[in-house]
């Protein structure tokens, strides 16, 4: 797509830095050069989407491959979707800006079920078919990966193959597979049948999927059997150990506000405390840690190719990793590049795991919120779902939070859980009662979040029902009245949303129509409340002659045939089966990273075994980056240009933009004193979304022994695309407010600027026009006092010279329109830039 075509579509979006692809860490090749060009495809906006890890994972990996070229793209807004298909343009990659048509793979992530619906929006403004079944040799292979494929059938149609597991071998050897099969001029059938081949890789049109009457509901399920007997089960990818190579060391820096605005540093992944409700628990077995000695080095590392500050420890309990206090330690007593103490978001920490040892470390933690889960209120219920913990074991935990300094507490539990009593919904208010009590602090405040349990497959209640949406919003109602108490507030989620999330979660192949269907109705975006449409997707569900209650509340006999059943995620179901009963009794299973194998079936201590961090030798493990002393600091005035892509950065994204350059950069800003200190750099006003600047200015105060030359020059090493340093020097303070006069270029697409119509504006004595202030309220203002020179360089280019009065700035497009009688479409397209300050001539 022509870079035309580009800016024309970014100027009528929210946003628009979404979509730019010119983010610090992303990786530009040439895509002849290489054997497989493919886009790794985020069915969910750019904010989510960036903030994935695994995305982040299998950009890397893939993209240190010579012969192989990843790009990304994310699911449009509904404002960029709509003007695709209005200018008739398809869906784009963000680094190239190549058509996903136009790539050999595209590879989409399932996190979600309700992400669905974006990933036929996605192949839709590509041209794509949805099915793999009417897609020819012209069209790309789409293929997916993600912890949806663990039942892949309600979307198995879709895909020409899905990946099963841990993605960082297999996709890999399945990229090269494809990139040698491309060369070969073979058929897509021999590309699937090699690919099957490979560990974890699913190819739906290799298994055939018959319907059987079950039970008394008139419930139909689906039997799905292999076409091939030797590959009656697709088994999981699993890697062994988690090892440097594949972390990614320069992952990429979003713009805007994604929704984790830090550097991630995965700890562990699984987790072995079996809690029976969870997926994760068994879908992502056996533990496997990262060692302290890796993960100061990658955080190190990471630090210095990013510019965060803060660093978030990711797992699934990241509580239980063998050596939290000595990683805590480790990073805590490290800096940033630029000498700034490192920041740990601490997540939620598991209900008796806060030893004194790692008080006394978080004691120097920003304080911003303190998650725990006990999902549950009473302790029957608790042991049912195997959660491990007890009510001492919470009031413990909350209470020493509350004595470390924490005011914000955040409870997680679940509504509809199985064997579910009024008991154990009073024990919920009992419990949040008794927390809210261990502090005296006024200011102390405990939010708690309430969501429905959904059945997941491969979890021990996969066979359980979900209650309705009545019922759940009826609980939520009766909690609402039980915890009106001070220093309580009551957030949940949406009862639409985990009713149809229930559905997808255990569906099959009969769900492609439906989604389809719905898609076609204009279902978008459905894990979004603002965007999620129940009425819509009732409709499909009748159209399709579909049972809306059924699909999810019916409980699943333990001995019919699952959609799920091919796929082996290394967890037996007799395991499984097993779990089950023991809920039933209320009995505890040990997690076995502490004692005896449970027997789930998922390690064959050989290659496949738990793998837990031994601690380090040393007392005093080196630190990820040497802290040093910062020397005085000097303010410094400094102007920049923001030119092509940069213009599509608000105001707030700049300030993050150039503050992460700086720390890159090893150039220490002087900060703010109090509970949260903020770096000293101001900018001047805000520029209007879309314009360039030849002249824009900023004040910081640095700490640093280079030449104000030097200091540029290591800026500008660092700075996006669009963003360069001009000139820096120190800062000299001005007396009083000024208001000054810029100059600014303005080019139209056609000849609009008559002079005419010029010399008609400027004999005028006045010119009253409507201008809309900072609050949207609309007040009349003089043009005539605002405007002190135009110049027509030619009918379609010009300069005009505006004037700031008491604060108040009149934009030069609105200007232009207003002198020029310009329509508002041709208004919207004019190109400006703003080229200097002037002094004015008395």
């Amino acid at each position: 797509m022509d870079n035309t075509t580009i800016q024309d579509l970014l100027t009528e979006v929210a946003q628009p830095s979404r979509y730019l692809g010119t983010e610090v860490n992303r990786v530009v090749k040439n895509p002849e050069a290489v054997d497989l060009h493919m886009v790794l495809a985020f069915p969910d906006l750019y904010d989510i989407g960036t903030s994935h890890f695994g995305i982040q994972i299998l950009y890397a990996l893939l993209n240190k491959r010579e012969n192989i070229y990843a790009e990304r793209v994310f699911a449009p807004a509904p404002d960029m979707e709509a003007l695709l298909k209005e200018k008739g343009e398809p869906l784009f990659s963000l680094e190239t800006r190549t058509p996903l048509g136009d790539f050999d793979v595209v590879g989409f992530s399932l996190l979600y079920e309700l992400n669905y619906t974006s990933v036929l929006t996605m192949l839709d403004l590509s041209g794509i078919p949805f099915l793999a079944k009417d897609r020819d040799a012209s069209h790309p292979l789409v293929i997916a990966g993600g912890p949806c494929t663990f039942n892949p059938e309600p979307v198995a149609e879709i895909f020409d193959f899905l990946i099963v597991g841990d993605g960082e071998e297999a996709l890999v050897e399945v990229a090269e597979a494809i990139a040698v099969w491309r060369k070969s001029g073979a058929d897509k059938e021999a590309l699937l049948t090699q690919v099957e081949q490979i560990a974890g890789v699913y190819v739906p049109s290799r298994f055939d999927v018959s319907y059987e009457a079950m039970g008394d509901e008139g419930a139909t399920v689906a039997v799905v059997k292999p076409r091939n007997p030797s590959i009656p089960r697709v088994k999981r990818a699993i890697v062994p150990e988690l090892s440097k190579e594949s972390f990614p060391e320069k992952p990429v820096i979003p713009f805007g506000k994604p929704v984790h605005d830090r550097l991630r540093l995965e700890i562990s992944r699984g987790c072995t405390r079996g809690c029976r409700f969870c997926q994760a628990s068994m879908i992502y077995r056996p533990v496997r840690e990262r060692s302290v000695d890796d993960l100061l080095s990658l955080s190190g590392e990471s630090l210095e190719t990013t510019g965060y500050n803060d660093i978030s420890l990711l797992s699934l309990s990241t509580g239980d990793y063998e050596q939290l206090a000595q990683l805590m330690r480790g990073i805590t007593s490290g800096c940033c590049a630029d000498g700034e103490k490192v920041a740990v978001s601490l997540p939620s920490i598991r209900a008796g795991r806060l030893t004194g040892e790692l008080m006394e470390i978080i004691k120097n933690v920003r304080k911003t919120g303190f998650t725990i889960a006990p999902e549950a209120g009473t302790q029957r219920l608790r042991d049912v779902i195997n959660k491990g913990i007890s009510e001492e074991d919470i009031i413990g935990t909350v209470k020493s939070a509350f004595e470390l300094g924490w005011t914000t507490i955040k409870l997680y539990f679940m509504i509809g859980l199985p064997t579910e009593t009024d008991e154990d919904l009073q024990g919920i208010v009992d419990l949040v009662k008794t927390l809210r009590g261990l502090t005296r602090n006024k200011r102390a405040v405990i939010n708690v979040s309430v969501s429905t349990f959904i059945p997941k497959p491969h979890s021990v209640f996969q066979w359980e029902g979900q209650i309705t949406r009545d019922e759940a919003w009826e609980k939520i109602c009766w909690l609402k009245e039980s915890l009106r108490m001070r220093g309580v507030t009551l957030k949940w989620g949406s009862t639409d949303i985990s009713w149809l999330e229930g559905i997808w979660s255990r569906g099959d192949r009969r769900l492609t129509s439906l989604l389809i269907r719905a898609w076609e109705k204009g279902c978008r975006l459905d894990g979004w409340s603002e965007y999620m449409d129940l009425g819509l997707w009732r409709e499909a569900v009748e159209e399709e002659g579909l049972d809306w209650d059924l699909l999810c509340r019916r409980h699943r006999s333990l001995d019919e045939p699952l959609p799920w059943d091919h796929i082996d995620s290394g967890v037996t179901k007799a395991y499984l089966k097993k779990e089950r009963a023991r809920a039933l009794c209320a009995s505890l299973t040990p997690d076995c990273r502490y004692g005896n194998c449970s027997g789930c079936g998922i390690c064959d201590f050989k290659t496949i075994r738990p793998v837990i961090c031994a601690p380090l030798e040393d007392e005093a493990p080196a630190t990820p980056v040497q802290a040093f002393e910062p020397g005085p600091f000097v303010k410094y005035s400094l102007t920049y240009t923001k030119v092509g892509n940069a213009r599509f950065f608000g105001h707030l994204e700049l300030v993050n933009i150039v503050t992460k350059a700086f720390r890159r950069a090893g150039l220490t800003i002087e900060k703010s004193h109090g509970y949260n200190p903020r770096p000293r750099i101001t900018f001047s006003d805000p520029m209007p979304l879309g314009m360039e600047s030849l002249e824009e200015a900023f004040v910081v105060s640095v700490a640093s022994e280079l030449s104000s030359g030097e200091i540029k020059n290591k800026l500008n090493q660092h700075l996006v695309e669009g963003i360069e340093i001009r000139d820096i020097a120190p800062f000299v303070k001005t007396k009083g407010p000024k208001d000054d006069t810029f100059r600014y270029k303005v080019q139209a697409r056609s000849d609009l600027f008559d002079a005419h119509c010029l010399s008609k504006f400027m004999e005028l004595n006045n010119f009253i026009i409507e201008k809309k202030g900072k609050k949207g309220n609309i007040k009349e203002v003089d043009l005539k006092l605002f405007v002190r020179g135009v110049e027509i360089l030619s009918p379609s280019q010009l300069t005009i010279d505006l004037k700031g009065i008491d604060g108040v700035v009149i934009r030069p497009d609105l200007a232009v329109k207003h002198i020029f009688s310009l329509a508002d479409d041709a208004a919207a397209h004019l190109g400006l830039v703003k080229i200097c300050r002037i002094d004015e001539v008395s």
